[in-house]
């Protein structure tokens, strides 16, 4: 009879460890690289990935100038897309580019940043709202 117990105790142990694998693999992951010039011509790129095995509806984002740290930080300005740039659809495990050039185009060395960091804030579909930091 006691065989039988230890069979349960470690059936229900590997399952749940087995489940906790699941959850922890199926985790809701978005990561944000760049690749920024000093040319407007060519522009800097800003990427979102979407890590996970879905797609997720980007609906809105907004690039930040932030100093300081939580809760004393302190935002200096913005840029946001146009209106019709609106809820893009990442497929899954690919890669969203944001392109900043000509008007667009921002100066990012040391002397424009002033002691601030770049950060991008995500509006994805169904979530809170997501603060990722590019550069700084």
């Amino acid at each position: 009879m006691t065989f039988l117990a230890w069979w349960g105790a470690c059936l229900s142990t590997l399952l749940a460890v087995a489940k906790l694998w699941e959850i922890w693999r199926d985790r809701f992951r978005v990561d944000v690289g760049y690749n920024l010039t000093g040319h407007p011509d060519i522009g800097n790129e800003i990427f979102v990935r979407n890590l996970t095995g879905y797609p997720i509806i980007l609906s809105y984002w907004e690039l930040l100038w932030l100093s300081g740290h939580w809760p004393f930080r302190t935002q200096s300005s913005s840029v946001s897309p146009e209106e019709d740039a609106r809820d893009t659809r990442i497929e899954a495990h690919s890669t969203l580019t944001l392109t900043f050039s000509e008007q667009d185009h921002f100066d990012w060395g040391v002397a424009a940043l002033k002691g601030r960091r770049i950060y991008l804030r995500l509006y994805i579909a169904g979530r809170r709202p997501v603060l990722r930091k590019v550069y700084g």
